[in-house]
């Protein structure tokens, strides 16, 4: 498949706002500094007899490292609950011992609707807790938002443990639907064998370090992103976005795009999507299977993430393929 080339007035437009934004948060540094976030843990713990790793995960990547984690858990001797945050309510958390909760490095940061819902879950005094982010190719930003994540826990009382950060193919489906097809493709092999090593390596860690008495203690780092992170860069890209909307001639009404909407603004009886409830996601163009969700990107139209790794025939590797004693 060849790259194509935006257009000489589009891609101008889009990169003098990335670099416009990016010049701005680096001459903010000096003068103002990022924000400083510690975290600290290491007191006395019970070991934990049951455990719920819980995620928000929109096309796969975030949910099987999930069930990597749970897996591992379970083979460690602790009972464990593997969900989707969705398929839960907040109350459920206060039934476990020991909290892992993971999410997509989404706009640079957690996304804002998995941390309205962690912020209604009970107190988690004197429970461990631990974060893992899944982010896309080279990523950005996601040592500070495993950071966040963990922070969100250790807000409602958690011990923190450890975190830690697993990287795959991009599924933001703009970036190759615009023609930066070969950037993607870099990072098509993963997840592989060795991501779910780290991975099984990450669960093990976790009953590790909650025998350990010595304090964790984790630093936000300096990175720009902090500043356009979030609704800055949420912003831009919706700023961008000529056309968003339900084909209704093509659509099945399966549903899918409804339940992987974070911010229910689809309407499917009309076709309609709320453009001030949307956050960019993209998990409607992703998930829907006929393609009837219909977005323009820079009058580009975007197409989803399953018909792309099915025109490029990317296979993308499961847990059981690489077995743990292997």
């Amino acid at each position: 498949m060849k790259t194509n080339s935006l257009d000489s007035s589009g891609e101008t437009r889009r990169s003098f706002i990335i670099r416009g934004t990016a010049s701005i948060a680096a001459l903010s540094l000096p003068l103002i500094g990022i924000p400083s976030l510690t975290v600290y843990g290491g007191q006395m713990m019970t070991p934990p007899k049951n455990a719920l790793v819980l995620w928000y995960s929109q096309t796969g990547n975030t949910q099987r490292c999930g069930r990597v984690i749970a897996q591992t858990l379970e083979d460690k001797g602790i009972l464990t609950r593997a969900s989707d945050y969705r398929d839960l309510e907040p109350s459920d958390v206060s039934n476990y011992d020991m909290i892992v909760a993971g999410s997509p490095v989404y706009y640079y940061e957690v996304p804002s609707n998995f941390r309205r819902w962690l912020a209604t879950i009970p107190s988690l005094v004197q429970k461990p807790v631990a974060s893992f982010v899944t982010f896309g190719g080279e990523g950005g930003n996601q040592f500070n938002t495993a950071l966040s994540l963990l922070e969100l826990l250790a807000d409602k009382g958690g011990i923190p443990l450890c975190m830690d950060m697993f990287g795959n193919m991009s599924t933001f489906a703009i970036t190759w639907s615009t023609g930066n097809v070969n950037r993607v493709l870099k990072h098509s092999h993963k997840p592989d064998c060795e991501s779910f090593k780290r991975i099984r390596h990450f669960a093990e860690s976790l009953t590790e370090a909650a025998s350990e008495e010595r304090p964790h203690v984790f630093h936000k780092k300096t990175d720009f992103r902090e500043w356009i992170k979030g609704g800055p860069s949420i912003w831009g890209t919706k700023l961008m976005i000529n056309q968003h909307t339900i084909d209704k001639s093509l659509c099945v009404e399966c549903g899918i795009c409804t339940d992987q909407c974070p911010t229910s603004a689809i309407d499917l009886s009309t076709g309609a999507i709320d453009s001030k409830a949307c956050i960019a996601c993209l998990a409607c163009v992703n998930n829907c299977p006929e393609q009837a969700v219909i977005m323009e990107f820079m009058h580009k139209r975007v197409y989803g993430y399953k018909t792309f790794i099915k025109q490029q025939g990317i296979h993308i590797q499961e847990p059981d393929e690489c077995p743990a004693n292997a």
